[in-house]
């Protein structure tokens, strides 16, 4: 399953190269409200594959919710949530496949670069142990073994068992963007799955594609969310921002630094950041045109 959101060529890219890959699956691309030509351009597409058109934009959540839901309504076993600006390695799917009976949820190691042909990606973070709660990083470039048990995953090319993502109730819209992929599973992993890491397939990955993580509503999703997340799953939320994670206490002195100093562009992103915090203690959630 694909997320479009005024991104057609990337869709397309995604698309081909899950068609040429050594297990295909049946295909859905959930356009998530384009306002540009996106619609038009999937319709000439002639790769075989079903088109799922919402009325407006839901956020990744909402959008992989619908997808799922379109999945579970067809008999799926599994769902492979794709980013747009991913494109899977040939056996990147068979080889997720090869340990369906060990995971419940799984990603595989993830690269990124200029284009997805150059040489040599550089491999990013996107799993993690979390020993009393606290993210520790779990990197693999690819081993021997293949696969690793881990407490958590995220990026752009999970794979889930759509029994496990239904019952533990799907993505949390309230997310709109960021963290709702750590949040799922998250609570899957709560629920008993096992979490899976398989560094033997791989999936490269222009990061940011979807929204740069640089610009000022980027960085106010990231830090809202972060304190969501937080409230969500701490039961003492307050005491875990102010004594589990001291990184909160730096972002927020950085920021108020750069208004005091900062014009333009940095100016509006620690606003930004500011306003993030500010808005999760609050427990703002959903989708925000502020910035």
């Amino acid at each position: 399953m694909i997320l479009n959101w005024n991104c057609a060529d990337d869709t397309v890219r995604c698309l081909e190269a899950v068609r040429a890959g050594s297990t295909v699956p049946e295909i859905i691309v959930v356009d998530n409200g384009s306002s540009d030509d996106s619609i038009a351009r999937l319709e000439k597409v002639e790769v075989p594959f079903t088109l799922l058109r919402l009325d407006r934009n839901l956020g990744y959540a909402g959008g992989m919710n619908a997808g799922i839901r379109e999945a579970h309504d067809r008999g799926a076993e599994w769902v492979w949530l794709l980013n747009a600006d991913a494109v899977p390695r040939p056996h990147a799917l068979s080889t997720l496949l090869r340990h369906e009976d060990r995971f419940a949820v799984s990603t595989p190691l993830q690269t990124t670069s200029a284009q997805p042909d150059d040489p040599n990606p550089e491999p990013y973070l996107v799993s993690a142990m979390l020993p009393k709660g606290k993210v520790r990083p779990f990197r693999c470039a690819g081993c021997a073994e293949g696969a690793h048990e881990v407490d958590m995953v995220t990026g752009a090319a999970l794979l889930l068992r759509v029994s496990w993502v239904i019952g533990v109730g799907l993505f949390d819209e309230r997310f709109f963007h960021y963290k709702e992929e750590f949040d799922l599973v998250r609570r899957i992993g709560d629920a008993g799955g096992r979490i899976g890491f398989v560094c033997g397939s791989e999936v490269w990955h222009r990061r940011g594609g979807s929204l740069s993580g640089s610009s000022p509503r980027a960085r106010y999703y990231y830090h809202r969310n972060e304190i969501l997340y937080v409230r969500k799953h701490y039961s003492r939320p307050l005491r875990r921002l102010l004594f589990g994670e001291p990184i909160h206490y730096k972002n927020v002195a950085r920021s108020l630094f750069r208004i005091a100093v900062g014009t333009g562009e940095h100016r509006r992103r620690s606003l930004a950041v500011l306003a993030g915090y500010w808005d999760g203690l609050r427990g703002i959630h959903g989708p925000t045109e502020r910035f």
